[in-house]
């Protein structure tokens, strides 16, 4: 028969050994709460800086400092950090071209959709309100897809298709225009 003193002593050693357990899995517990706390704080700035808030779609944009850049690398500050192609739309369309429109960078630009080969391009032109032409923007400075950027705020857009008729043309940058989308 075990002692009043030794069957008590059994009893707090199992005890004990629950605590143990229970302090482990509270501090892992707590860990683990902390890693996902950390994750999705994290996943909630990036994606407040890659997204554009609607408040500055239609007021700021990047202006003139957008110009020339191309949409697919060129990281504008606009209220935060953010490319102008993620909110890009179409607004304009033509044979092989499209114009394209970032509301958030208030930036236009035209992108290729149909080719002739390596002799043919999209570029961007610039109006000013009274018609006057700005800017033209090609796409021999981008990777031929899409043009670079010209700015829209307060201004007109319009995207237009060439090609080259012979190599000699292309050494000479004499484009043929074919195809223009609408101004916007």
């Amino acid at each position: 028969m075990a002692s009043p003193i030794l069957e008590r002593l059994d009893e707090n050693m199992r005890v004990l050994s629950k605590l143990r357990v229970w302090r482990v899995a509270a501090v892992t517990s707590r860990r683990r709460l902390a890693r996902v706390a950390a994750g999705l704080a994290a996943a909630v700035v990036a994606g407040m800086m890659a997204v554009p808030s609607p408040a500055s779609a239609a007021t700021v944009g990047c202006g003139s400092a957008c110009d020339n850049k191309d949409p697919q690398t060129y990281v504008a500050m606009v209220d935060q950090a953010g490319y102008c192609y993620m909110d890009a739309k179409t607004v304009s369309t033509a044979s092989y071209v499209e114009l394209r429109y970032s509301p958030w960078c208030r930036t236009a630009w035209g992108r290729q959709t149909g080719s002739y080969g390596y002799l043919s391009g999209v570029l961007v032109r610039s109006y000013r309100t009274d018609g006057s032409l700005r800017a033209t923007y090609d796409s021999q400075t981008s990777d031929g897809a899409w043009s670079r950027m010209a700015n829209d705020k307060g201004l007109l857009a319009q995207a237009c298709f060439y090609q080259y008729d012979s190599e000699l043309d292309f050494m000479n940058d004499k484009k043929h225009v074919l195809y223009c989308t609408g101004k916007y």
